[in-house]
């Protein structure tokens, strides 16, 4: 990151059209092959129907992801955001650990809730859920790496509260 770039920097993601399709693809596979197996039908539909709510609950896991953006912080902060703000609103710190690949990243996020009580999260990104501002080239990819590369190391604290990141 030059320093002639703005912080906090923010990072807009989106639904994946084809890892939506690849979770329905491996929900459909797994229902279909249920069928080939030798259960009663009394066995059988109860794992249907399983496999069916694991699909509606991945599918609202993605979609959830729709409209929400990461502010990133120089001190390691981030700002947890859905379009419009609101109760979704929450200030944390990415934990150590992420791990880091070319086309994903995993890692685990930790704040304190409105309630007061330590809240954890993880999260999986891919590069295409990231909204490029610039035509579709891969610097808010890039940027999101760079930054979890360099603030989720060493020993995070469990949470922050919105008073200490501000």
């Amino acid at each position: 990151m030059t320093m002639t770039e703005p912080h906090p920097l923010t990072v807009r993601f989106r639904s994946s059209p084809a890892l939506l399709a690849g979770i329905l693809a491996a929900h459909f596979a797994g229902a279909v092959a249920l069928f080939f197996m030798d259960l009663p039908f009394s066995a059988a539909a109860p794992l249907v129907l399983l496999v069916a709510c694991s699909a509606v609950l991945a599918v609202r896991a993605q979609m959830r992801k729709r409209g929400l953006s990461l502010v990133l912080a120089k001190d390691g902060a981030l700002r947890i955001c859905q379009e419009g703000g609101g109760s979704h609103d929450a200030w944390g710190r990415a934990l150590p650990g992420a791990v880091l690949f070319p086309a994903v990243a995993w890692f685990a996020l930790a704040w304190t809730a409105q309630d007061g009580r330590p809240k954890r999260l993880q999260m999986m990104l891919i590069a295409s859920e990231v909204i490029e501002d610039n035509g579709g080239e891969n610097a808010q990819w890039r940027r999101l790496r760079t930054w979890l590369r360099h603030r989720s190391q060493g020993s995070a604290p469990d949470t922050v509260s919105s008073a200490d990141a501000a």
